[in-house]
């Protein structure tokens, strides 16, 4: 464990503005309509973190963070999100953000379950 005392798999991703959580879930329903239409489910997952405030103590701020889009295929699942030029898999592969097909393409062939 490192010095800070943190466990750096659990480190918590970064609040995002509204607006830029907005834009990344946007570039994951293309992704999402691109997947339907090849016949594949999936499910955009908005994420906040939510803060607690008590005490003297300072706290992290609350707020939105990365949305992921849940894929599932009969040969597994597998996350993808988005920092706006690429779609980035849990499997480790990425795709362009402007191309939503050819990443339905991928994730439906190719899931996390098969790296």
């Amino acid at each position: 464990m490192p010095e800070n005392g943190q466990n750096p798999a659990l480190t918590r991703p970064p609040i995002l503005t509204r607006e830029e959580a907005s834009r990344r879930a946007a570039l994951l329903a293309d992704l999402q309509n691109a997947l339907a239409a090849q016949g594949v489910s999936s499910v955009l997952a908005r994420r906040h973190r939510l803060v607690l405030q008590g005490g003297r103590t300072r706290s992290e701020p609350s707020g939105p963070t990365e949305p992921q889009l849940h894929i599932f295929t009969p040969d597994g699942t597998d996350i993808a999100t988005t920092h706006g030029s690429a779609y980035h898999f849990a499997s480790g592969d990425a795709h362009p953000a402007d191309d939503p097909a050819r990443a339905a393409r991928h994730a439906a062939g190719r899931t996390a379950s098969d790296a």
